[in-house]
């Protein structure tokens, strides 16, 4: 499994080797018949939306026929992203599409192309034929292709919106009769949203980002983006505008208030007084086909923002109407919470959990009712706020420091507090409060209030502050700790850093709070974690919030676990006296890897392969910038020049830095600092670079680009340099006895063992407590000890063996277990265990690292040891009697099998000796 980047005392529901980018084939689902309240179900999780099911099966179905009836476009578009490998800085290599992303696009394809249904009434009567279309509101009667998609937040949206683009664009060029477009219009509901979609659309910067469009056509890409402001003409195809809701609305009509009015007519808008411009929803009007792609659509039917009607007169004024409208919300429903009748894809919020794309959320209680103050939102008033809701606000913080101490101080990523209060008055109390409790230890400038309207649109006073943070807040020197807001913001301010949130409003069921409404502001996944931890968001607030909140994500089958505001107290775990008879002797050992830096003088640098390919250094790293008014916002400048470039000293010395820091080479600076500008003159752009060249120093001034060069030297050096050297004892038998006490706060309440020299086993999760069990029932095992390995890699003994990671750094690895067991002949051998939920990178080479040092200890001691590996999947339900019988099971069943079935007997070497000889048998 998994593991929490905050250590939680129980296992979150997850399912085990999920990966994000293959289709889901179990979910979660709730079930109190099970301990843990939640198991895994076969079968993806259903969808109760009207054409979702059908619509679903049909695409899988295509999938898995290889796509047939496709156009060229589409065949080559999905083999160049769903199955050629790509290296996207940034990114997991190879860089893969979501599942979820790669299936709302292959379903707008598919409608288009296989289907060729454009009308909606018509698609449903054709997939659910029993409903009658008459009666569902919303449907527009007119022919209109379009598509509603679900996507939680945090899935991806933007990036389909991309494949949008490019599939349609070459589909136009490319499929003779195509009725679809090379013009877009994308739309934001709010400005957030507009400058988030900018990012991503100025200067086309997506299409080249990712690997969206196949080298070969490359060159027919040429897009004309006209952004919001933008005095730009659309050239007639090609065109992509990108705007906020406000500039598409139509002209309220106007009735005339006299005869003068009558006669002279209205008066034009104080905008266009002393312009000719036209405004984007005449500019739009006036190309003769469109996509239409709109960003957070619930808001279409938002009353009190009615654009729908602005994009249907678009549709009414095309010569052949809008080719595609698209619509892609988290919440695809109006806003009486009705889902659109035109969804066809749906990924909910408990799916993104699942696939571990968002964070999981976590409802975070008191420990009990009698230490909560009682509920009465009528009473409380900006003097009283504080004293009603200081318990809830101390619990918070008291989370918040705990992200704070494992995610900056052993991550460097920034955990921010949200707080959501009731009113202005409210959030202004509790905001001073935060920064003025000295316990807290936040300072003015560290705590950021928000106000927001009803409606949740920030208030005009705090606009420039809350968009500077929403921009800003993410990054490493933001100095924001805690924002409060009053309600809740609206889509599109999503800090990816929020890991705590509390709730401070009245709460109610009649209220249809959302779930994506309290959490949503915080589902984005932290940059900068491992992708095999999982990161979690904490909830806490009212009673009435919690269990609302808690109710609707079980609804939608999310694994919620609920946990204590207040951590369990930390166990100590130490020898007992009275258990000395079970006590374990291990040979300490010195560590036996180190450089042998006298052969850096052989490093044979032109021997290595380039990493980066020469074109790369065509042109320069550049770095767009636009200055804006501050006042008006309007754009005034905009600039392209050269990023911010460092000397190659400082960059070569960085590089440096970086192999040292892994390799632990003090005082061989020179000989690396030659090491790697040789290679990179040299080798790592295929050719020999000046690298005093201005395109060569924008390229390395890039710490992703210099981090891959170090990597990738280090590893080479490693191979050169390492040496073995002979077994050396710091203690020939320690004795976990001398063991000093250690804390562990892990799967508790802990577990008692017979045979161990510990009061307590320190497990660190359930498989582990169940191998204990077994350990200590085991007829063979005389002793056996957990050694206290914990999240961090520091054992609570001091038994660890040095090996060489992947990178070619050398690591510590720290075992779970030792065991002492007797066999069948009387032998005694002492066993060194490691219990495996899921193999990670470095497995292997800690298990070969292991081995050595079992042989190695055999042949210098009277004691003969061992390894093994036990992976939870290969752990029999029901507790064999012996560990021999484990042995067979793990690493021998087939031959044992094969061999007792002609009357031999197996021993355990010989068990041993086939899995050493590649496990092969397993």
């Amino acid at each position: 499994m998994a593991r929490p980047v905050i250590d939680y005392n129980k296992d979150l529901p997850e399912v085990v080797g999920r990966l994000p980018w293959t289709p889901p084939t179990t979910h979660l689902v709730k079930d109190e018949s099970v301990p843990t309240g939640w198991r895994e179900k076969e079968g993806r999780r259903p969808s109760n939306l009207l054409l979702v099911p059908k619509i679903r099966a049909a695409v899988d179905a295509w999938r898995e026929s290889g796509y047939g009836g496709a156009s060229e476009v589409t065949q080559r578009l999905f083999a160049y992203w769903f199955d050629e490998d790509h290296e996207v800085r940034g990114f997991p290599v190879p860089f893969r599409y979501y599942f979820c992303q790669r299936e709302a696009i292959e379903t707008l394809v598919w409608l288009t192309e296989i289907v060729e249904q454009t009308d909606t009434k018509a698609l449903i009567r054709r997939f659910v034929p029993d409903v009658n279309v008459e009666t569902i509101q919303g449907l527009r009667p007119s022919d209109l292709h379009r598509f509603a998609f679900g996507m939680a937040t945090g899935s991806g949206k933007t990036w389909v919106m991309a494949m949008a683009v490019v599939w349609s664009r070459f589909h136009k060029l490319m499929v003779p009769g195509s009725r679809l477009s090379t013009n877009f219009l994308v739309v934001a509901p709010n400005v957030i949203v507009y400058q988030r979609l900018e990012r991503d659309f100025r200067d086309n910067r997506i299409f080249h980002q990712l690997p969206l469009i196949p080298p070969e056509w490359r060159g027919q890409f040429s897009q004309n983006v006209i952004l919001r402001g933008d005095a730009a003409e659309p050239i007639g195809t090609g065109d992509l505008f990108l705007t906020n809701i406000h500039q598409l609305y139509e002209e309220k009509r106007w009735t005339p208030a006299n005869a003068a009015d009558a006669m002279l007519g209205a008066k034009p808008s104080k905008e266009l007084q002393n312009s000719t411009q036209r405004t984007i929803l005449e500019r739009v009007k006036s190309l003769r086909d469109l996509v239409v792609i709109n960003d957070e659509a619930h808001h279409v039917h938002d009353e009190k923002l009615a654009w729908s009607e602005s994009l249907r007169a678009v549709h009414d004024a095309l010569p052949n109407g809008v080719s595609a409208w698209l619509d892609f919300s988290a919440t695809p429903w109006d806003q009486h919470h009705a889902y659109f009748p035109w969804t066809v894809v749906d990924y909910p919020l408990a799916q993104a959990v699942e696939d571990r794309i968002v964070k999981a959320p976590l409802i975070v209680t008191m420990e009990a009712d009698k230490d909560q103050p009682p509920e009465d939102p009528d009473g409380v008033t900006k003097d009283n706020v504080v004293e009603k809701y200081s318990y809830w606000v101390h619990a918070a913080v008291k989370q918040w420091k705990t992200h704070w101490r494992v995610y900056k101080r052993k991550l460097g990523v920034r955990p921010v507090l949200f707080i959501m209060a009731e009113g202005r008055p409210h959030a202004d109390a509790i905001g001073e409060y935060l920064w003025r409790t000295r316990e807290f230890g936040l300072k003015q400038s560290e705590v950021l209030v928000i106000h927001t309207d009803t409606t949740g649109e920030i208030s005009k006073a705090d606009l420039d502050a809350a968009r500077a943070v929403a921009r800003d807040i993410d990054n490493a020197d933001s100095k924001i700790k805690a924002i409060v807001s009053v309600l809740m913001l609206r889509e599109g301010w999503d800090v990816r850093n929020v890991s705590v949130v509390l709730g401070l409003r009245p709460f109610t069921a009649k209220a249809e709070i959302l779930p994506q409404q309290v959490i949503g502001r915080g589902l984005r996944l932290m940059t900068g974690v491992s992708p095999d931890r999982t990161q979690t968001l904490e909830v806490l607030g009212t009673r009435n919030l919690l269990d609302v909140l808690r109710q609707q994500l079980e609804a939608e089958d999310v694994g919620v676990v609920s946990t204590d505001a207040s951590p369990a107290p930390a166990v100590v775990i130490e020898p007992v006296r009275e258990r000395f008879p079970h006590d374990i002797a291990v040979p300490i050992t010195k560590p036996g890897l180190e450089h042998e830096v006298r052969k850096l003088a052989d490093f044979d640098v032109h021997a290595l392969d380039p990493i980066y390919d020469q074109h790369e250094l065509d042109e320069r790293h550049r770095v767009s910038l636009k200055l804006e008014f501050a006042t008006t916002e309007t754009e005034v400048h905009q600039v392209d020049f050269v990023g911010e470039q460092m000397q190659i000293r400082k960059i070569l010395a960085s590089i440096v830095d970086m192999i040292n820091l892994k390799a632990r080479l003090p005082n061989h600076f020179a000989k690396l600092y030659a090491i790697v500008r040789e290679y990179i003159e040299n080798r790592c752009f295929g050719r020999a670079v000046d690298i005093e060249d201005a395109n060569v120093l924008s390229h390395l001034s890039l710490l992703a680009i210099r981090e891959v060069i170090a990597k990738y030297l280090l590893r080479q050096i490693a191979d050169l340099t390492l040496e073995r050297q002979e077994m050396a004892f710091e203690k020939a038998a320690h004795r976990l006895s001398e063991t000093k006490p250690f804390h562990w706060r892990r799967n508790l309440p802990p577990l008692r063992a017979e045979k161990t020299v510990f009061n307590y086993v320190a497990t660190y999760n359930n498989f582990e407590r169940q191998f204990a069990q077994f350990l200590d029932a085991a007829a063979d095992i005389l002793h056996f000890a957990a050694l206290g390995t914990t999240e961090q890699g520091v054992a609570g003994t001091t038994f660890r063996v040095d090996y060489i990671k992947p990178s070619g750094a050398i690591g510590f690895y720290h075992p779970d277990w030792v065991a002492v067991q007797r066999e069948m002949n009387g032998e005694i051998i002492k066993w060194v265990i490691e219990t495996k939920g899921r193999v990670w990178e470095g497995t292997e080479e800690k298990d070969a690292a292991m081995h050595d040092w079992c042989e190695s200890v055999t042949r210098a001691t009277e004691d003969t040891w061992k390894y093994i590996r036990v992976n939870q999947a290969e752990f029999p339900d029901g507790f064999p009697a012996t560990f021999r019988k484990l042995l067979f099971t793990v690493v021998g069943n087939a031959v044992r099998q094969k061999r007792e079935a002609s009357g031999a007997t197996v021993t355990t070497e010989e068990i041993l000796r086939w899995r050493d000889e590649g496990r092969r048998w397993q």
